[in-house]
């Protein structure tokens, strides 16, 4: 910390919601330290943008590229348990398996990923070949689809980027475009194949 700029701790504190905990209470203390900010002996009164007295104005020259100087104590943007129950339940195991395949990107994780991409693929072809000889229905298929996400979330999620990680939660209405595009794209071949057979 001590070798960052006014500017840079300043930045982290005004935008103190992207980072950890930690992060924000090592750059308070380097703040004290340079007399920036007045000592307080409780730390839980969180610092808000009205409390902090800044000597040099925060410009955009603090960061290059957008790119935070603590980059690595920023709290990680993924998506949501809730997101790849959402995507998993109305789409499939699969498709929940790529956002999580994207969390394991954002936190370096590749051969998680893989094995998270072996299990998706595997999962949704024993799946669909089960469906062929199971009764048709839409509980068969949501019982299948949330076994999925228990493994996804219970198994991989857990064991790779841990139980209680926090985490600020990523946008998914980019993916879910992609996703019904897919969708209707299947749908469409599938009417067309049928309609050529007839």
């Amino acid at each position: 910390m001590r070798s960052k700029s006014n500017k840079e701790l300043e930045t982290i504190l005004l935008e103190k919601d992207k980072y950890t905990e930690e992060a924000i209470q090592a750059v308070t203390w380097e703040l004290q330290d340079r007399n920036i900010l007045e000592r307080t002996d409780d730390f839980s009164d969180e610092i808000t943008k009205e409390t902090v007295t800044i000597d040099v104005a925060v410009t955009n020259e603090s960061t290059e590229n957008n790119k935070s100087p603590f980059e690595e104590l920023e709290v990680p943007v993924l998506y949501s348990k809730k997101a790849i129950l959402g995507f998993t339940i109305f789409f499939s195991t699969i498709f929940g398996a790529v956002l999580l395949m994207q969390n394991l990107k954002e936190m370096n994780k590749p051969k998680a990923r893989n094995q998270v991409l072996i299990f998706g693929l595997v999962y949704t072809v024993f799946s669909t070949i089960l469906l062929n000889y199971l009764p048709k229905s839409i509980f068969t298929t949501l019982i299948l689809n949330m076994i999925g996400y228990t493994v996804l979330t219970g198994y991989f999620w857990n064991i790779n980027l841990g139980k209680d990680i926090v985490h600020r939660d990523k946008q998914i209405w980019k993916i879910l475009g992609i996703s019904l595009l897919i969708v209707f794209g299947l749908i469409f071949l599938l009417l067309l194949t049928q309609n050529l057979e007839q």
